[in-house]
């Protein structure tokens, strides 16, 4: 059943209506993934607006801001549902209504997933001659999976590019810096972490450049 068949029933749904349960999945704000587009940056798109508002999780009869994917959110909200679109009801007085939000997927993906894959896709290889395949928000290298995936909050990062969270690596993040049809990758790590040195995507040189297959 398409999202414009669920919401034509109803124009208003609140936590604890039986009706989320059509709705359960990630949303997105249409400005905030137009920014994704204009910038080709996570961070430089979370700059360009009020990283607060930018995402809704629906699950378990409860809607969720996601506070920049740092802060829980407890409070309970009503939708007002459009077409296939959702705006966040305000309450009047400190707070405003929001939206439109746009459904990303379903809770049967990762939300982060959902967000990189508007970002990059494509086959690049490096001069190393190692291929990166990013498909539908998930790497490979060497035809092999990676466990690299975006990192949503930005809260102890440096505040450039595209940061992906990789396990079992001396540092934990690859920054993606798009150059043109190529992406350099910086090795980076926690920017609270003291011995950290520090990287400028500008004059730093990258760990791999990545060009277009």
């Amino acid at each position: 059943m398409s999202a414009s068949t669920v919401m034509a029933a109803t124009d208003k749904v609140c936590t604890g209506d039986a009706a989320l349960n059509k709705l359960e999945g990630y949303w997105s704000t249409s400005h905030f993934l137009k920014l994704l587009k204009k910038h080709g940056s996570w961070t430089a798109a979370m700059a360009a607006t009020d990283d607060q508002q930018v995402a809704l999780t629906v699950k378990d009869g409860r809607i969720k801001q996601n506070l920049a994917w740092h802060e829980g959110d407890e409070a309970n909200y009503c939708l007002r549902l459009q077409g296939d679109k959702v705006w966040l009801l305000g309450d009047g007085k400190k707070r405003a209504e929001q939206g439109p939000y746009q459904r990303l997927g379903g809770h049967g993906q990762k939300e982060a997933d959902l967000y990189l894959v508007r970002l990059i896709q494509g086959c690049f290889v490096s001069q190393e001659k190692e291929q990166w395949c990013f498909q539908d928000g998930k790497l490979s290298i060497n035809g092999k999976p990676s466990n690299a995936s975006l990192s949503l909050d930005l809260s102890e990062l440096d505040l450039y590019g595209t940061p992906l969270r990789v396990e079992g690596r001396k540092l934990p993040f690859w920054y993606l810096v798009r150059r043109g049809d190529a992406w350099a990758v910086f090795e980076d790590d926690y920017a609270s972490n003291e011995k950290r040195l520090p990287v400028d995507p500008k004059t730093s040189k990258p760990w791999r450049v990545l060009r277009k297959q």
